[in-house]
């Protein structure tokens, strides 16, 4: 069972000091950051340089702030050495924990200082208890849940581990399985798993459904079709508590001051309340004013389980705030606009911002500051623009029917900059002691684990009159005013009447307050190596057996594809099937042709879904393509598998992690497709590179998510169970701005993968990869048809038999020429960021 803190934390984001400084004036028990330069999943915020990191730890400890670094990115070979260093900066400015996604940084950091804490980001995808065994393995102590999961599937996996969950609660929500998202680097050449997610679910796509433009859901407005709505889960926290969470996190480093103040106040309170048993603290208003801040509209996720209906709208991408109502009347010339308003709208006042909603992005609304309102009639509201707060406003822009949001409030502004600038003080408990004839004992305990023990200057007399007495104690020794303590708890002691003037109370209270001020907060211990031999961090492999003839062994998800497979000679197939009843007929049908079956698991699986690794293993396949940790872990375990493959999706960008992966059992690995030629060379180079399989041609998956596109647009239902399988029936396509139409494909669970609408290919790349020593080549297809099938498996064949050149190859399939997402594109971190 998931040994808890005995009070869990409330996590806050900070993208720059002054958000910092809020999270820890509203009440955050530990905040999280990044670095400048590199190795941070949000790379645009302002983050923190690494000579600011002693300074930004001494104030976080002075004020019993614990504080986490983010180093959750992919990092290549060419990387260590600076990661080395920054890693061994974090570790001596005095890091609480560092989260990260790499397999191989989680090595290295073990290795540079193994004191310092290791969290495995959500990037990680650690989403069972057979994953989090290998994050254990690897020195790690906590775990950031997937926002995918549910609060029963959190209590499962809370019972089959004794790492920490720590699981989001606020923010926005990725569409994608993070750490599974390829779209922004694919289409936007700027990789979420190296911290520049493009935000590409917040585009716009059009509706095809089965070669056909639709108007989704018969709403011209749906646009935003894989967006979903923020988190909001400050109800939820007592159900979380019991499901064995131990830290809450607000999302928003991207975000400033008044959001992160706004959001942890409310948390705060919140959290404390459940900790507390009392009854829930938050009322409309509050609500209210965490919309104010920035809301996409707001749901619990999928803590309740899947709600595809509930999860995305697909109305707008951005921030909106709270509805109003709809415009009516349009009075550009005059600065007047007259809205007709919904039966709950918001108060509004001089200085609150409006924005007219068209469908678009935030910040190509309508949208300005209001100067006046009043009631013209029951329901309508007459709003007058013109002052100094409209800014950019063109009421020329605005139209009738416009959906109209409250987006900010004034006096909340002015609020939350109020809470961001408390002072946050220490908790201090005093104990009193003393008798008649002897000097009154005063010790102190404060938050920060620093004691004082003080004595009077005198004796406790025996009071004749007017003795001590606990208030007369709180006013005189504990009234520590502007000291930057407060008093959590008073133990009083005092045997019988006794006397003590006020003024020796109050030079106690100062010698208290000296002595602890005095003795900086303890430290925690670390030893820090640097200089390591990448060869000591992960230890090299040996081969596995001879390199042999290049082979090709296509991927393959048809019935139809199997069997052009099997009529050309293909002695080696790799099925990923989207229903499990065709996928044991492909199985037996390869089996009979003698041919070698690897059957690949889902990208992800959560608690309870451990039926899908049993049903693989009654197949009796020749090998398992691992997609996830959990897979590796289970099925290296089981031993009735010949053999593992690890897939791309387990993220290898360098050897380091390329090596922790097949030392845990993998015949093979796919590195991961955030590389480009170069990058997976210098991968290649520090592994036995025949025990690598690299994907010469492929749809390349894009977003893998949980949210399924059939159940929400061609039908009513929440989730499986009451959808009526409309992917069953019709293919959906997704077409983005540049016209491309990605295919949509349900798989085993209901994910949806949008792949790539046009194949692309690695064809002239051959000749570096075989000379790096690369023997296995992978084909993959999606929906295509045996013609096509035949047409490409013939051509690759072609290629590694020498008949065929690469841009022959490229030009005959009809190809991109690249390697997985990059080209190149990807910048190399090269010194750390001062």
């Amino acid at each position: 069972m998931t040994k808890a803190p005995p009070r869990p934390e409330l996590l806050a984001p900070a993208g720059d000091e002054e958000s910092l400084r809020a999270a820890v004036a509203a009440g955050a028990d530990a905040v999280y950051f990044g670095l400048r330069g590199g190795f941070n999943a949000r790379a645009r915020a302002d983050n923190f340089a690494v000579a600011d990191l002693p300074r930004i730890f001494d104030f976080l400890r002075a004020r019993g702030v614990k504080g986490f670094v983010t180093f959750n990115t992919l990092v290549f070979d060419r990387e260590l050495p600076v990661a080395e260093a920054a890693l061994a900066d974090i570790a001596r400015a005095g890091a609480d924990a560092i989260l990260v996604q790499d397999l191989g940084i989680a090595r290295l950091a073990h290795e540079v200082c193994p004191e310092l804490p290791l969290h495995a980001s959500t990037q990680m995808t650690v989403s069972s208890a057979e994953a989090a065994a290998i994050a254990k393995s690897l020195g790690v102590t906590r775990v950031v849940l997937p926002r995918e999961l549910s609060i029963d599937e959190i209590r499962t996996m809370a019972m089959g581990t004794d790492l920490e969950l720590e699981c989001f609660v606020h923010g926005a929500l990725c569409v994608s399985w993070s750490g599974q998202c390829l779209t922004s680097e694919a289409l936007q050449h700027r990789s979420a798993n190296r911290g520049q997610c493009a935000q590409s679910c917040r585009m716009p796509y059009d509706l095809v459904v089965d070669g056909k433009v639709e108007t989704a859901r018969g709403d011209e407005q749906l646009k935003y079709l894989l967006s979903p709505r923020d988190l909001a889960a400050y109800d939820l926290l007592p159900q979380l508590i019991d499901a064995g969470v131990c830290c809450f996190k607000i999302e928003g480093r991207m975000k400033g001051p008044e959001y992160v103040a706004n959001a942890v106040d409310k948390y705060r309170r919140a959290l404390d309340a459940a900790l507390e048993h009392r009854p829930y603290p938050l009322q409309k208003r509050d609500e209210e004013e965490l919309r104010y801040s920035f809301s996409r509209s707001f749901s619990h996720g999928f803590f309740r389980g899947s709600d595809h209906q509930a999860l995305v709208h697909g109305l707008y991408p951005g921030h909106r705030g709270v509805l109003v109502g709809r415009v009516e009347e349009v009075h550009a010339r005059a600065g007047r606009v007259v809205v007709r308003a919904e039966p709950d709208a918001p108060e509004l006042k001089a200085g609150d911002r409006i924005l007219f909603d068209q469908g678009k992005p935030e910040d190509d609304e309508p949208r300005g500051g209001l100067h006046a309102c009043d009631v013209v009639a029951p329901g309508l509201l007459r709003m007058l623009f013109g002052g100094p707060d409209q800014g950019s406003l063109d009421l020329r822009l605005v139209k009738a029917g416009d959906v109209v949001w409250k987006a900010k409030d004034a006096e909340v502004t002015r609020k939350m900059k109020r809470v961001a600038a408390r002072e946050r003080k220490v908790g201090l408990t005093l104990s009193v002691r003393g008798a008649a004839g002897t000097a009154l004992i005063v010790t102190a305990r404060d938050d920060l684990g620093r004691a004082a023990r003080v004595e009077s200057a005198m004796p406790l007399q025996l009071a004749r009159v007017n003795p001590l007495h606990e208030g007369l104690v709180r006013e005189k020794l504990c009234a520590f005013g502007e000291t930057g303590f407060e008093l959590r708890r008073l133990e009083l002691e005092l045997e019988g009447a006794l006397a003590m003037p006020p003024s020796e109370l109050k030079r106690l209270r100062r010698a208290v307050v000296q002595a602890l001020v005095g003795s900086p907060p303890p430290q925690p211990a670390r030893h820090v190596r640097t200089g390591l031999d990448p060869d000591a961090v992960v230890a090299p492999l040996s081969a596995n057996g001879s390199s042999g003839a290049p082979k090709l062994i296509p991927l393959l998800r048809t019935l139809g594809q199997v069997e052009v497979a099997l009529r050309l000679g293909f002695d080696e197939l790799q099925l990923d099937f989207m229903e499990l009843v065709g996928l044991g007929v492909a199985v037996e049908r390869a089996r009979a042709r003698g041919a070698k079956v690897i059957v690949a698991t889902p990208r992800v699986q959560k608690p309870g879904e451990e039926g899908y690794d049993r049903r693989f293993e009654r197949l009796r396949p020749d090998g398992i393509l691992a997609r996830h940790l959990g897979a590796v872990e289970h099925f290296r375990r089981n031993p009735h598998t010949e053999t593992v493959h690890g897939d791309f999706s387990l993220n290898a960008t360098n050897a380091l992690t390329a090596r922790t992966l097949l030392g845990l059992g993998l015949s093979t690995l796919t590195p991961a497709y955030d590389l480009d030629l170069a990058q997976l060379l210098d991968l290649a180079s520090g592994v036995p590179a025949e025990r690598l399989e690299v994907t010469i041609h492929q749809h390349l998956p894009l977003f893998h998510n949980e949210h399924c596109v059939y159940s929400h647009l061609l039908s009513n239902g929440h989730d499986y169970r009451d959808c009526g399988r409309p992917c069953e029936k019709h293919l959906i396509r997704l077409r983005d701005g540049l016209g491309m139409e990605h295919p949509v494909i349900v798989g085993v669970g209901c994910r949806n993968t949008v792949f790539n609408a046009r194949a692309q290919s690695a064809a002239a790349c051959l000749p570096q990869l075989l000379a790096a020593g690369v023997r296995r080549f992978r084909v993959e297809l999606v929906r295509e048809s045996e013609a096509e099938t035949e047409r490409v498996l013939r051509a690759y064949a072609a290629l590694l038999a020498g008949k065929r050149t690469g841009p022959q190859v490229i030009a005959q399939v009809g190809a991109l020429e690249k390697y997985g997402v990059s080209a190149g594109t990807l910048v190399v971190v090269t010194q750390p960021h001062v």
